[in-house]
C-alpha cells in the first residue's frame, strides 16, 4: 500500500480529533502528520522515556538491573530489584484509585503531590506477580535523580530527547506542567508527566529500531534485547501480539497517550 494511503487508513482507525504521525517503509525521512504540532501530554508513554533512561544508566555503569532498588535509592522499599520495578513485578502497588488522591487532584489540580505522599497512598501487592501500576516509576525517577545529580527532566533531555532529536519533548518543571484546564501533569510524575509530539515519538522509536544514524548507541544491544520490547511491560513497553503492535498507551482525564510501532512478529 502507498504510504500516504496507509496513513489515511491509520487515521480512519483513530478517534476524531486525534493527533498522529506516520513514517512508512518507503517514506525515508518524510513524516506524515495530522493535527496540531504543539507538544501535548503523552501520559504513560512517559514510562518508556524513564525506562530508556534507566537502561542508559545501566550502559554507563551507574547501576545494574539486578541491583536492589533500595541500594540505589535510600529509603525506597526493600525486597525488589530495579528490573522488577521496570517490569511491574515489584509489588509496589498503585495509587490512582485511592480516594484521597482523586480528591486532591479535584481540589488542587495544579498542586501535585511529591513521592512521599504518592508512596503513602499506594497499596502494596505481591512481589513477583505482574500488576501494572504507576508507583514504581516514581521510584525509578527519584533513583535517576539521585545517581546522576540531575533533575529527571535534565537527565532525560541529555540522554534521550536531545540525541534523538526530540526537540519538542520535555519532562516538565512545575511551571511548564500545566494543561489548559489547569491540571499539572506532575500529578502523574515519572509515570506520566511528559509532553511530546507524534513526530518526536517516531524519533524515540529509533532507539529500538536502530534506524537513526544520528543516534547509533542509544542503548546497548544487551539492554535493548533483554529489557526492550517483550511480553508484558518490559522497559515500559506493552506488547499487543494480536495487533502486531508494540508501544504503550494509557488514558487520563478523557485523553489517550499512545505510541506504537509495527512489530515483526
Amino acid at each position: 500500500m502507498d504510504d500516504t494511503l496507509a496513513f489515511e487508513a491509520l487515521l480512519r482507525q483513530l478517534p476524531t480529533g486525534s493527533v498522529a504521525a506516520y513514517r512508512g517503509p518507503r517514506d525515508g525521512a518524510r513524516i506524515h502528520v495530522s493535527g496540531p504540532a504543539e507538544p501535548l501530554p503523552v501520559f504513560s508513554v512517559t514510562k518508556m522515556f524513564v525506562a530508556a533512561g534507566v537502561l542508559r544508566a545501566v550502559d554507563a555503569g551507574l547501576l545494574t538491573l539486578a541491583d536492589p532498588l533500595a541500594s540505589r535509592l535510600p529509603g525506597a522499599p526493600t525486597g525488589c530489584t530495579i528490573a522488577q520495578v521496570l517490569t511491574h513485578t515489584a509489588g509496589l502497588g498503585n495509587y490512582t484509585a485511592n480516594p484521597d488522591y482523586q480528591h486532591a487532584i479535584n481540589a488542587d489540580p495544579g498542586e501535585p503531590w511529591e513521592l512521599e505522599k504518592i508512596s503513602a497512598a499506594s497499596t502494596p501487592e505481591t512481589p513477583g506477580t505482574f500488576s501494572y501500576g504507576n508507583t514504581g516509576y516514581w521510584y525509578l525517577g527519584a533513583m535517576l535523580e539521585g545517581i546522576t545529580g540531575m533533575s529527571l527532566g535534565q537527565y532525560l533531555h541529555r540522554e534521550i530527547f536531545e540525541p534523538a532529536d526530540m526537540a519538542s519533548t520535555r519532562y516538565p518543571e512545575p511551571e511548564t506542567s500545566l494543561t489548559p484546564s489547569g491540571y499539572s501533569t506532575l500529578w502523574a510524575g515519572p509515570a506520566g508527566a511528559a509532553f511530546s509530539t507524534p513526530a518526536d515519538l517516531l524519533g524515540f522509536g529509533d532507539l529500538f529500531a536502530d534506524s537513526n544514524p544520528l543516534f547509533p548507541s542509544a542503548l546497548s544491544n544487551a539492554a535493548r534485547g533483554v529489557h526492550g520490547f517483550g511480553s508484558g511491560a518490559g522497559a515500559g513497553t506493552l506488547e499487543r501480539t494480536a495487533l502486531r503492535r508494540r508501544g504503550h498507551d494509557r488514558r487520563r482525564a478523557g485523553a489517550l497517550g499512545a505510541w506504537r510501532i509495527r512489530a515483526r512478529l
